[in-house]
């Protein structure tokens, strides 16, 4: 039975998750599976994901946000945090209630100009602006004129644009401080109505365009055609799934997954991530929701189901997806709060992501090591299959594994056997730690870390194997 003559190491993780690909073309660099671990700040090791923690107080108990926006004034100590929750918008700094009032359950969406910021849902319409407080007539945006049902306000090139059921309107250039929705220069256009894409679920723009998102198919309008590009045949279910960052956009399509665009072809980016793409829920679809800080894009998808195969599945509460932008890494993390909606919130001179969840609370992401009300943050690192290049032999691990990471005190160090169930064969201390272990003997072996935290970042390197004897034999 002869032994391997050298230590195999599994020490880089910086591809992130890449997942349902087989082990024989697998990135090595690549996990199959983790949880609340990035793996761009450090290349080459996992790291914890930084907690969250609430501002100001609970504004609704029970009630889930329902839109989060801050008011950037020109006066800048009179911007203002804003968040919807039941029939109410909140100061979220504040604690008090603006508007009262409005519809239950819609949906509300903002855009500042011109020094103000409206809010549609659909069924009303309000604007805000720090000399006149909140309005329902008038205002900078001519309150009086606006169409009814109007959602998905958006700024693009000096107008004011929103949608209708399948009707794109835009107001007059601003004139005297307001825009006007009958004026010289306002109208609407219909976006053709016999393509089978439905109606339409989101606006946003990219460089030249305006970006139609219908639930099945996508357009782009520079304002001068007659008709608006027909794009492609796939769209969104949910408006608060794109996110605009560095000139593109980046949607959620069920059940295809994420794609990003810059008004050309889009481009299916969450591949890696499969698993959890099959995992979100078809009611959830319209329900996705995004941001981004130019950096990291987050999706919060809600509870997700995964299929491991072989009848092995698991489930996560409050899944959030972390895209990062320049090294294309995805992070799949949980939450113990259930994100609505999330926005920028510039406090001061701190650039914050924040997020409205489910039950009437406002909380900052990336600050502290545990979730709001000391929630230990749960991480799990799962190795890529080891079959040390002898996949049709039997091989055992013997003595020892090296675990290389660092604040890991108590982890726990799982095995699973030929896709059998994971059991926990030692438990980690930090920096190195030397894992006595018992005979492990399979065709295909599969680690995990596991372990929660609170206080401090935990930081995993990887596994060495000193002892590996290949059999024989095939059995």
């Amino acid at each position: 039975m002869p032994r391997l003559t050298e230590t195999v190491r599994w020490r880089d993780v910086s591809s992130g998750n890449i997942q349902k690909v087989s082990s024989d073309i697998a990135v090595q660099s690549a996990v199959p599976f983790s949880i609340n671990l990035l793996f761009d700040k450090v290349l080459g090791e996992a790291i914890s994901r930084e907690g969250t923690n609430r501002i100001g107080a609970q504004l609704s108990a029970g009630n889930p946000c329902l839109g989060l926006f801050q008011h950037i004034d020109s006066t800048f100590a009179d911007s203002k945090l804003f968040a919807g929750f039941g029939t109410s918008i909140y100061d979220v700094v504040a604690g008090s209630a603006g508007v009262t009032g409005l519809t239950a359950s819609a949906k509300q969406h903002y855009v500042t100009f011109l020094n103000s910021t409206l809010m549609t849902n659909g069924s009303e319409a309000r604007s805000y602006s720090s000399a006149g407080g909140w309005v329902s007539t008038g205002g900078a945006f001519n309150l009086d004129g606006i169409p009814a049902g109007l959602k998905y306000p958006l700024e693009f090139q000096d107008r004011i644009y929103g949608a209708v059921t399948d009707k794109l309107h835009f107001t007059s250039n601003p004139s005297a401080g307001s825009v006007s929705w009958a004026g010289t220069g306002s109208g609407n256009i219909q976006i053709e109505q016999e393509d089978g894409g439905g109606t339409i679920k989101s606006l946003n723009k990219v460089p030249g365009y305006v970006m139609i998102y219908k639930e099945r198919s996508l357009k782009r309008w520079n304002t001068d055609s007659t008709f608006p590009d027909d794009l492609v045949n796939i769209g969104t279910q949910s408006h608060e799934s794109v996110v605009r960052a560095r000139g593109k956009n980046y949607f959620f399509y069920g059940p295809n997954g994420f794609y990003s665009t810059a008004g050309d072809y889009p481009k299916l980016i969450s591949r890696p991530i499969q698993r959890f793409v099959e995992g979100i829920a078809s009611s959830f679809y319209a329900s996705v929701n995004g941001w981004s800080d130019n950096n990291d894009i987050y999706w919060s998808v809600g509870n997700v189901t995964l299929n491991f195969d072989r009848g092995f599945t698991e489930t996560y509460t409050n899944v959030v997806l972390r895209y990062n932008i320049d090294s294309q890494t995805w992070a799949p993390m949980q939450y113990a709060h259930a994100f609505k909606r999330f926005h920028q919130y510039i406090s001061g001179t701190d650039v914050l992501n924040v997020a409205g969840d489910s039950d009437g609370q406002v909380l900052q992401l990336n600050t502290g090591n545990s979730d709001y009300g000391d929630v230990a943050i749960k991480y799990i690192l799962q190795s890529p299959e080891f079959d040390f290049k002898f996949r049709e032999f039997k091989k055992t691990i013997s003595e020892k594994i090296f675990v290389h990471s660092d604040g890991t005190r108590g982890a726990e160090l799982q095995a699973r056997l030929d896709y059998d169930d994971w059991k926990q064969v030692g438990t980690i201390q930090d920096i190195v730690t030397e894992v006595h272990i018992k005979p492990l003997t399979a065709n295909v072996f599969e680690f995990r870390i596991v372990d929660s935290t609170t206080g401090e970042q935990i930081k995993l390197r990887g596994l060495d194997f000193p002892n590996v004897d290949v059999h024989e034999n095939s059995k």
